[in-house]
């Protein structure tokens, strides 16, 4: 893979390069901004407090091997035992000329392909992104509904203010790597679900999705939902698309035929409220392409301030557009 789509790759899979062969690094979890949807309260991440802590840029400073060749190679290996893998990985490491340029991708034999979910949310990802889909993988919602281990926006405003430098659909870390060199997949990119938000869950030790799902998509706040699992071949309802690998291991998609009814006593949610809500959340990512000098002297040319909490960052980036943080990126 190019090694900026092998990054993200390891970000959804937790896949680590081979730095070293007891603990390969992943950037996997690093990436996270919020908890929860109609909030701005930051988790360890991206941010910490008031500064940039974890963006493709400042790891990309840290650990420069993430970026530092053309591609890289992405390696499956099946194991028993952590001993094991980690007899593998010593030998390996030994004779590599170039170690970080292989992403080892782990598969433990004793779960029967559970622990995979996240393969199956990254392939997901890259067949909506190519439908102009902006993607991503454990989406913040709310505690007492949970995490959606896939979504999919499209928003026309995100979508034009990057589309200079990204296709329409592509994955939502991929805002906050703007200044990163490296190849960008190019495809037409079209929506089969214009102005749509979607969502899906992912499962390869049982099959039972529906009530997880039907609990994301009676919130009201995405138009359709998705099971995703790698060899069932249905979906529960007609009014449910399926996400799956055919005979030939060929990703396929069958959409749904209906629209989904709420279950009788939910309340929705307000989806207008929620779109200007992932709107904002998108620009927290944006400005992630930033240095905390660049963020820091960016704040103080717009308010003649410093940054003094996090309520006034926070409160700053939801006041200027994406179109903003972009065009300042560009002068920089």
């Amino acid at each position: 893979m190019p090694a900026r789509e092998a990054f993200i790759f390891c970000n959804v899979t937790g896949a680590g390069y081979l730095d070293n062969f007891v603990f390969p690094f992943s950037p996997k979890g690093l990436m996270k901004l919020f908890y929860n949807a109609f909030d701005f309260k930051f988790v360890s991440g991206v941010f910490e407090k008031t500064s940039l802590r974890y963006t493709p840029l400042i790891l990309s400073k840290a650990k420069p091997f993430l970026f530092d060749s053309e591609y890289k190679y992405i390696v499956p290996v099946e194991f028993n035992s952590e001993i094991e893998l980690q007899s593998i990985l010593e030998s390996a490491f030994d004779k590599l000329k170039k170690p970080t340029d292989y992403i080892i991708m782990r598969i433990e034999k004793s779960k029967k392909g559970n622990g995979l979910e996240s393969f199956m949310e990254y392939l997901a990802g890259e067949y909506f992104k190519t439908h102009g889909f902006i993607v991503e993988n454990q989406v913040p919602l709310a505690h007492a509904i949970g995490s959606p281990d896939f979504g999919g926006y499209d928003l026309s405003n995100i979508q034009t203010a990057t589309s200079k430098y990204l296709p329409c659909g592509f994955h939502i870390i991929e805002l906050a790597m703007l200044r990163l060199n490296g190849q960008i997949q190019k495809y037409e990119s079209k929506s089969n679900f214009p102005d749509n938000l979607i969502v899906g869950e992912a499962k390869t030790s049982t099959r039972e999705m529906d009530k997880q799902l039907r609990k994301y998509l009676d919130t009201g706040l995405f138009d359709w939902g998705f099971e995703i699992h790698p060899n069932k071949e249905t979906a529960t309802l007609n009014d449910r698309g399926m996400f799956t690998l055919d005979d030939n291991l060929k990703i396929k998609f069958i959409p749904p035929t209906s629209k989904y009814e709420y279950s009788k006593g939910t309340t929705q949610l307000s989806k207008n409220e929620y779109v200007a809500w992932l709107e904002n959340y998108m620009k927290f990512y944006l400005i992630a392409n930033l240095t905390n000098d660049e963020l820091n002297d960016f704040y103080r040319t717009k308010t003649n301030q410093s940054i003094d909490n996090q309520y006034n960052l926070v409160e700053f980036i939801k006041s200027i557009s994406a179109k903003e943080i972009v065009t300042h990126i560009e002068n920089l």
